[in-house]
């Protein structure tokens, strides 16, 4: 039972005093302490308030995103080359213009055209008269160079192999935006499918005729073929190009790249007669007939 501390200190009071208050008042404290306990006087005990739990914390949920994983996808980069190549063909194309619808006109390409992965039109079309444009982008390989080749001369008399060699004309030329086909060609022409036999030898690796001028004179001499191939494809470069697309094409790999004079003067085949030979009337139509078997072969 619960018993407020009040009255029970003065219970406690009246036993331990009984004689200070007397008989009468310890009666009288006894009486108003059983009228307390029996809840005569002030009612029960209260309940101690009870303070209401405080609100809930607003709680914020935060979801972070998981980052989405990025797909790497690798760039093929074109070599600088094939680029410029693909660069020149575009050229060519305009600069042709008239004279390749012209041929067009009288003439049926030898083979279809290809596209490139780039959309950049590659060809083996080899026209009539002439007309075939220097520069442009060769959709062919090495491997069919060297194959005609050796159909036609089995031993050729060069200081490297054929399938060597050919890789130098694809690479050197693709560099400057230059066909491969038709400086391949006119390299057969001049050199006799390799046989040479005439005032410049194989061990010269002089693959254009270059400074051989007539009456013997036997013309420039390179150290290597590779280097021969440059100077080849620099030379034409001269008789193409007003401004050289590279810097080794130049002087450095052709010692007579300033003497062709006016310089682009070529935009076709046919551009180089009188030019590269002389008197060479038909120098550019028989490098088109020599180009146009290699790409029906």
């Amino acid at each position: 039972m619960h018993v407020r501390p009040g009255v029970e200190r003065m219970v406690m009071a009246v036993r331990r005093r009984p004689t200070t208050w007397g008989a009468a008042g310890a009666s009288l404290l006894l009486i108003v302490a059983a009228v307390v306990l029996a809840g005569g006087i002030g009612g029960p005990p209260r309940p101690a308030a009870v303070a209401p739990p405080p609100p809930a914390a607003l709680q914020v949920t935060t979801t972070t995103a998981r980052p989405t994983a990025q797909r790497t996808v690798p760039v093929t980069t074109s070599p600088s080359w094939l680029v410029k190549q693909r660069a020149a063909e575009a050229a060519a194309a305009r600069e042709a213009g008239q004279a390749t619808s012209a041929a067009d006109d009288s003439s049926t390409p030898t083979t279809a055209q290809s596209q490139t992965p780039s959309g950049q039109t590659a060809t083996s079309t080899v026209l009539t008269d002439g007309h075939t444009p220097l520069r442009g982008l060769w959709d062919g390989n090495a491997d069919t160079l060297a194959a005609f080749l050796l159909a036609e001369s089995p031993a050729p008399a060069f200081s490297v192999s054929p399938s060597t060699l050919a890789s130098y004309y694809v690479r050197y030329c693709g560099e400057v935006g230059l066909r491969a086909d038709l400086l391949w060609a006119q390299m057969l022409h001049e050199t006799g499918y390799g046989r040479y036999g005439g005032a410049v030898s194989g061990a010269q690796n002089n693959f254009a005729g270059i400074g051989a001028t007539g009456g013997g004179e036997p013309g420039v001499s390179f150290p290597s073929a590779e280097t021969g191939v440059m100077a080849h494809v620099a030379h034409m470069v001269a008789y193409v190009y007003t401004v050289s697309p590279v810097a080794w094409a130049g002087p450095a790999s052709d010692p007579r790249f300033d003497q062709v004079t006016p310089r682009g003067a070529a935009t076709v085949l046919a551009d180089l007669n009188g030019r590269w030979a002389v008197p060479g009337t038909s120098y550019g139509q028989r490098i088109e007939g020599i180009a146009r078997a290699i790409n029906t072969r």
